[in-house]
């Protein structure tokens, strides 16, 4: 009997780890696009986490304004500190020779942050200092892990924040699978492994004494 025991003890944990994923809500770090337009950004408050990055891309070609992205950690004026960003002047587009390489060097449409985890947890507010004197203000929300998100998910890698392209709408498939699993979902898993080595275990109980009257009708023989 204790070969059988063990053989159904090694079934019940085989089905408990298939099932369980080894991950239940780690975030893979991200890059996402914040689109800087004539009446302001393509999304104010974007929501990100430790480790992210935010891309801002000037799509601005109307107004012919330059737009410069600031920001000011430590409030004394500047945005030369270890926290304090400034991008610069963003240019709508940057002309270039007969060989594609830029007439004007220093000239760039893009700016990049990353927030890692030397980042404190918390909202971020930030300024567009456009050439014409108006400024627009914006404000970007991190948060430390999933846990401390007021969502159920973080948002969708490579999505642009506040913007709808046909291309970049994820299909339902793979929102589904950016899901995170809950505690919920982790007992659940773990109740479906349980129930079916339970079933098992009942298939086996009930082979288990066909087999016997086998090898006994064989003995008698």
């Amino acid at each position: 009997m204790r070969p059988m025991t063990s053989s159904i003890l090694v079934v019940f944990m085989l089905s408990v780890i298939a099932i369980v994923p080894a991950q239940t809500g780690a975030h893979t770090a991200s890059a996402f696009t914040v689109l800087v337009k004539e009446d302001g950004f393509s999304q104010s408050a974007p929501e990100i986490f430790h480790n992210d990055s935010i891309i801002w891309y000037n799509t601005d070609n109307s107004s012919n304004l330059t737009h410069r992205l600031v920001y000011d950690y430590d409030g004394d004026g500047f945005y030369n500190g270890t926290f304090d960003w400034d991008s610069g002047d963003l240019h709508a587009y940057c002309e270039t020779d007969e060989n594609n390489s830029k007439v004007d060097p220093t000239c760039k449409t893009s700016y990049i942050v990353l927030f890692d985890v030397n980042w404190t947890e918390g909202d971020y507010d930030y300024q567009d200092l456009r050439s014409d004197g108006s400024t627009v203000n914006a404000t970007i929300r991190l948060f430390a892990d999933m846990d401390s998100h007021n969502a159920s998910t973080a948002p969708t890698v490579g999505s642009s924040f506040g913007v709808t392209q046909e291309d970049e709408t994820p299909s339902d498939s793979s929102a589904a699978e950016d899901e995170p699993l809950t505690p919920e979902t982790v007992l659940l898993y773990i109740a479906m492994g349980t129930g079916g080595a339970a079933g098992l275990l009942l298939l086996l109980l009930l082979v288990r004494p066909s087999n016997d009257i086998i090898e006994s009708s064989f003995e008698e023989e």
